[in-house]
């Protein structure tokens, strides 16, 4: 039997063949619902799905596992962010205004209870993102988002090429690159991970 590499073109067919057939399911139940609250909700649930998997599909495959082979630095900028996982580009402005956009998307999908609440669903998922990353880069996270925080800390430190998604483990779970259950997040791991920035800042302040 053939080993497909987790790096491959194929890994990424096989994750999209996957994911459409979930898309598909969720989305049928909600067409079929119409009429009813149901309609709304499984809408929504897809819209926010359908983000969490591009999340998941942009992490992994643009920013790790080069399916475009030595451009991912220059394209994503991504090793600044391993080297530095608290200097988050996203700042309060961003967040602020995504915040004020989403609920302004969300009540117009609430009025309308049409197929854009695929849409308010997405963006939902794509706000809950800019503040959930921020979260799973503070200690709080450890009691707000366990699970998740417990994934991207292994990915910042020593498997890089395990926890690919920001609010969800569905996906690394589904696609096996979930962290293995038994690995411990050490008290030494989670220090480089949180202090990680203020040594680059402290660098650059005496180079200056």
């Amino acid at each position: 039997m053939q080993t497909i590499s987790k790096n491959s073109p194929r890994a990424l067919q096989l994750c999209l063949i996957k994911a459409s057939l979930i898309f598909a399911f969720i989305l049928s139940l909600g067409f079929y619902a119409k009429g009813t609250l149901g309609y709304f909700i499984f809408l929504f649930l897809g819209g926010w799905l359908i983000w969490t998997f591009a999340e998941y599909v942009i992490h992994r495959f643009l920013m790790h596992e080069l399916l475009i082979p030595g451009q991912k630095d220059t394209l994503f900028h991504h090793h600044e962010h391993h080297s530095n996982p608290s200097n988050l580009k996203v700042n309060f402005f961003h967040r602020t205004f995504t915040l004020l956009l989403g609920i302004m998307i969300n009540w117009v999908a609430w009025e309308r209870n049409s197929t854009f609440t695929i849409f308010a669903g997405f963006f939902t998922g794509f706000l809950m993102y800019n503040f959930l990353h921020y979260l799973l880069h503070k200690r709080v996270g450890k009691y707000l988002f366990p699970r998740i925080q417990r994934a991207h800390i292994l990915h910042h430190t020593k498997y890089p090429n395990q926890g690919y998604s920001f609010s969800t483990i569905l996906w690394d779970w589904l696609f096996h690159t979930l962290a293995p259950a038994h690995l411990q997040v050490t008290e030494k791991m989670r220090e480089n991970y949180f202090k990680n920035f203020n040594k680059g800042q402290e660098t650059k302040s005496h180079s200056t």
